[in-house]
């Protein structure tokens, strides 16, 4: 009984899938020495004690530990680089970082400020901008020209803004940000990145804070992807699940809470909203009610299943990506591409929408017998519905906050959209501020 609760607990909550489950029962099952009535209270207890680290973390002492070079590479390959990105920015901390830049108006291109050469000499000192002559007339001069807009864009690029080239309230605050928060920043993601297991030589990682999706194989990126995340209300959760099914031209199964805070509301003010979306609702019994012959003032969200049928508009788009054990959050494309264009893109109910849905597919069924591009596109492009089974593919969700290029070797910042970094964040200034103050993060 206590096992069977236990592992069925942790299971619901998502703390285990089905292999760790089976990892578990077969290490116990292992150990002949141990008398039945221990095995009894220890698997619960082995239970607790895998479930209670990282959610990311299904690994079990089956093997014993060893070393690795090439294959340990794609696990430390981003703690590296955020390390030596750490170590630059300690220097220009050493040095007394970079000046205030005052907020204020808006400066538009070949616009003219007086605080034109402070903005300079900080995108100097961050290295997005070479000061080409030692002339100080030049240097100090107050217009946003061609060069200097060039180098906001590069800014604005790495610190998830729109990229105008233009000095906006956004790119002022951004400016704004002292190198001691910028460093507390990197070291608060370095601790993510080494809590996380080895990653898969092949693997896909979605970095919800910045907004963007990787699929790698072998170390190298294949592809490079926009995605849109939950809002802060609809927070997208860290896990790590594979992809198990690819779904062409899904039907949509409405999730209850979307049915009850929005679209019940939709249906009493116009029940032709549903008939216009292409949508089907279906009783308990799975029959197709019309929507015009339900009283919806007297009805509840649990009575019928909203169901979108597959199409151009189509809230999942023209695919979808099927992880188990994740409490209906998934990967998939979309029916509405131009919000890929906001540069702060937590606009979903909590799924991954994924720009590049085409080439992760592409990506996903790569090696599949029977199945190339060519005929990956047909069925993409087409209007059958299609599910089909594809060797697991590894999909990593993680939250950082920054991130180096591992071409140019820049750090890149993101918001902290659903403030999980704020705690840590602030206890590591607190230790820069106070070296007395004991810190979990080693100043290196």
């Amino acid at each position: 009984m206590i096992n069977s609760i236990t592992i069925i607990y942790h299971y619901k909550i998502g703390l285990l899938n089905h292999s760790t489950i089976i990892k578990i029962q077969n290490y116990m099952n292992s150990i002949t020495t141990i008398k039945g009535w221990l095995k009894y209270f220890l698997i619960p207890a082995c239970v607790l004690a895998f479930s209670s680290t990282l959610v990311f973390s299904e690994s079990l002492p089956t093997e014993p530990e060893t070393t690795c070079e090439t294959d340990c590479k794609a696990a430390n390959r981003h703690t590296e680089i955020l390390e030596t990105a750490i170590h630059n920015y300690q220097d220009i901390y050493a040095k007394g970082g970079w000046e205030h830049f005052p907020l204020g108006k808006s400066i538009k291109i070949h616009g003219k400020d007086s605080r034109i050469p402070i903005l300079r000499r900080i995108l100097s000192v961050m290295g997005d901008y070479k000061v080409e002559t030692e002339d100080s007339a030049e240097v100090d001069v107050e217009i946003l020209d061609e060069n200097l807009s060039e180098a906001v864009k590069i800014f604005q690029e790495r610190h998830g803004l729109e990229i105008d080239g233009a000095i906006g309230k956004k790119t002022q605050v951004a400016l704004a940000v002292p190198v001691e928060f910028r460093i507390a920043q990197m070291k608060a993601t370095l601790e993510r990145m080494q809590d996380m297991p080895e990653l898969n030589k092949r693997h896909v990682l979605v970095n919800i804070a910045g907004f963007y999706l990787e699929a790698i194989d072998n170390n190298k990126t294949i592809i490079n992807s926009r995605i849109i995340v939950g809002k802060p209300r609809h927070a997208t959760p860290l896990f790590h699940r594979d992809i198990i099914e690819v779904s062409f031209n899904p039907q949509w199964h409405v999730p209850a809470s979307i049915a009850r805070n929005e679209m019940m509301g939709k249906l009493r003010d116009e029940p032709e909203y549903f008939t216009k979306g292409n949508y089907v609702i279906r009783d308990s019994d799975g029959e197709v009610i019309n929507a015009e012959e339900i009283d919806w003032e007297n009805q509840s969200d649990e009575t019928y299943k909203f169901v979108q049928r597959a199409g151009s508009g189509n809230a999942l788009g023209k695919i979808k990506f099927n992880l188990p054990d994740t409490n209906n959050i998934y990967l998939h494309s979309t029916g509405t591409p131009k919000l890929f264009a906001k540069a702060e893109r937590a606009l979903s109910h909590g799924c991954i929408r994924v720009e590049k849905a085409r080439e992760l597919a592409h990506f996903v069924m790569s090696g599949m017998e029977g199945w190339n591009v060519e005929r990956i596109d047909k069925l993409y492009d087409g209007r059958q519905s299609k599910i089909l089974s594809v060797d697991p593919v590894e999909v990593y969700l993680v939250y950082w906050t920054s991130w180096v290029d591992e071409a140019t070797k820049k750090p890149y910042f993101y918001t902290d959209v659903y403030g999980r970094d704020k705690k840590r964040v602030t206890e590591i200034l607190e230790a820069m501020k106070n070296p007395e103050v004991k810190s979990e993060v080693a100043d290196d």
